[in-house]
């Protein structure tokens, strides 16, 4: 089973800021504004896989 928390959190994700992004099998497989299409392009590409979706924060964003 793939760790896309783990993919996540390791990650370099600066070109990825402030987009949504989806993860399957520890790789980026979808990204982009809209949170439903990025799903929609991550289940259409790994369907037999639940994704991590997640948005990733601009660069002055603090996370508490």
């Amino acid at each position: 089973m793939a760790d896309n928390y783990g993919y996540f959190m390791k990650a370099d994700l600066s070109g990825y800021l402030g987009e949504w992004i989806a993860i399957c099998d520890e790789k980026i497989v979808a990204h982009g504004a809209s949170a439903k299409k990025v799903f929609e392009e991550a289940k259409h590409k790994c369907p037999s896989e639940k994704p991590l979706l997640t948005r990733v924060p601009e660069k002055d964003t603090m996370i508490f």
